[in-house]
């Protein structure tokens, strides 16, 4: 995007000349809400239409990162419904990058919590591997404790756990996480780490997916979990 500002407007009229300023029009219904900016009063779109407005700009993977981030797991911070955003894409105005939202809808998922967990589930399924489910719910059977897997597929008990900088970096969230590790080993469950690298380099990625694919022939997976 090449401006500072963006201004949304219903009318064409509405529109002026004002440097650094961009004029949407959007003819949907859209909420607002007011933002204290020092001592201006700001009316801005609801997070909702900005992203469906964001859609023209960005490439179709990042729209799914986008989706899922109106559906997170947090609630406070949850935007939408899956059904909220399927409505919203299908209706019969045409708007810039409506069928790019369409794609990225059949990608999307509630329940996430990271754009790199998006990205991460959006790259094994772009890579032949049926799309893994989010946040699988694991209780543990003696313990009863209670672990979400990042990325699972639960038939074949492999959990996949994307190992973020940001959480992983102080004492507690390490401790957390080799609980969660060794606890869902302990219940028969392979757990694989991915790490940014893996994700961005060719080379360690071939070597996760090689991982992978041999493990769920190890464990009996039809041929269904390899999609061409």
């Amino acid at each position: 995007m090449d401006t500072a500002v963006q201004v949304c407007v219903h009318k064409p009229g509405q529109r002026t000349r004002l440097t650094g300023v961009h004029f949407i029009m959007w003819t949907l219904p859209f909420n607002t809400e007011s933002i204290q900016f020092g001592e201006d009063v700001i009316e801005v779109v609801d997070p909702v239409t900005a992203a469906a407005q964001l859609l023209r700009y960005v490439e179709k993977e990042e729209a799914v990162v986008l989706f899922d981030a109106l559906l997170c797991r947090n609630a406070r911070n949850r935007e939408q419904t899956l059904n909220d955003l399927h409505e919203l894409l299908h209706v019969a105005q045409r708007f810039p990058g409506k069928l790019k939202g369409q794609w990225a809808l059949q990608y999307t998922r509630e329940g996430t919590d990271s754009a790199m967990e998006s990205r991460l589930r959006l790259k094994l399924v772009t890579n032949g591997f049926q799309c893994p489910v989010v946040n699988h719910q694991i209780v543990h059977p003696q313990t009863r404790e209670i672990w979400f897997a990042d990325l699972a597929y639960p038939e074949l008990r492999i959990a996949i756990e994307y190992q973020g900088f940001d959480f992983h970096s102080s004492r507690a969230s390490l401790a957390h996480d080799s609980r969660k590790v060794t606890a869902l080993q302990g219940t028969d469950w392979n757990v694989l780490p991915v790490t940014y690298e893996e994700i961005s380099s060719e080379m360690a990625w071939n070597r996760f997916v090689d991982t992978l694919t041999t493990l769920m022939r190890a464990r009996n997976a039809s041929e269904n979990y390899f999609v061409a």
